[in-house]
């Protein structure tokens, strides 16, 4: 096999691992370490963290960082945004298909505290 078609060979191994790890599986109700643009795959879902935006109006000087995330599934994509808003940290909600499912970044009903870099997705009650 000529020199060029190994590295080629590798390249393509390479990168289907790459792509393998960054659409790892991850446990609904369990702490997943998210990343921006790295999809993460929920059952039949693939939940991807898009970036954050800052709002800031008249109402609320100080203003809001809302975190941005794409769902894609067979029923279509979204997009979803967690906030703390001006304090009360809760889940948010959205729907894949006909099921719930809730979101919560920074602090977890069930597991408490978050890291910055942590998530829980869990199928809601």
């Amino acid at each position: 096999m000529p020199r060029n078609s190994r590295f080629r060979t590798v390249g393509v191994l390479l990168m289907a691992l790459v792509t393998a790890i960054s659409a790892r599986a991850a446990d609904f109700g369990a702490k997943v370490t998210y990343q921006k643009d790295t999809p993460m795959q929920f059952g039949h879902f693939t939940l991807t963290f898009v970036g954050e935006r800052r709002v800031v109006t008249e109402k609320f000087p100080p203003g809001m960082t809302f975190y941005n995330f794409r769902v894609a599934s067979q029923a279509g994509n979204q997009t979803i945004s967690w906030s703390s808003g001006t304090g009360d940290i809760g889940p948010t909600v959205f729907k894949v298909g006909s099921e719930q499912f809730w979101l919560e970044l920074k602090r977890s009903d069930k597991l408490g505290k978050l890291k910055d870099s942590e998530l829980v997705v869990s199928r809601a009650p």
